[in-house]
């Protein structure tokens, strides 16, 4: 392993937990647009992978994903060791900003809540357009649009702590699955 492939990736971690605010896949087109289209460290179909694999495993998915993408570049041990040095600097910080915001009247927060929501809202469909437009040959407009509806409209409508997210997620795992298979079986009459 050489020093300066370590301390691309170290960086590269830094960047992506820093620049992004909301964690999950607010923070996705970001480690895309370095660890692919720049850096070219793993190929889109790799990250269209590893992004549905981290969905499914519990956890953080920015450092599932990020861990990822150290260990494919610099093997199991530096990437392990990589990955844990560069989040110290953000997990300092969270900690220290998590003390001062409850310093703050509750009145200052809802404003900050309100303008990191906007933001995140807009990078979410602008990530979502671009994989629409990326799937539109093997997914059928009508189906991506039923599942994003469904999906916004989880998110918006449903309080997260009394929300079972595997409930509507199953429902519509299985409505795709029937419908595909229903396709496919009058496809081979």
């Amino acid at each position: 392993m050489k020093k300066k492939e370590f301390w691309k990736v170290f960086l590269f971690i830094i960047k992506c937990t820093f620049i992004g605010f909301g964690g999950g896949n607010a923070l996705m087109p970001i480690i895309k647009k370095y660890a692919v289209d720049e850096y070219k460290w793993i190929t889109e179909e790799e990250f269209d992978s590893a992004l549905v694999t981290v969905n499914l495993l519990p956890g953080a998915a920015v450092i599932e994903m990020i861990s990822y993408i150290a260990i494919t570049k610099l093997g199991k041990l530096w990437g392990t060791i990589v990955t844990l040095i560069a989040i110290m600097p953000h997990i300092i910080v969270v900690m220290a900003l998590y003390y001062l915001i409850t310093l703050l009247p509750i009145k200052y927060l809802y404003v900050i809540n309100v303008g990191v929501l906007s933001a995140l809202i807009g990078v979410i469909i602008g990530f979502s357009f671009k994989y629409l437009k990326a799937s539109r040959k093997d997914l059928l407009w009508y189906v991506w649009i039923a599942l994003f509806i469904l999906t916004l409209a989880f998110c918006l409508f449903v309080p997260a702590p009394f929300n079972l997210p595997a409930i509507p997620l199953i429902l519509g795992i299985i409505f795709v699955f029937i419908y595909e298979f229903i396709k496919i079986k009058r496809g081979k009459k």
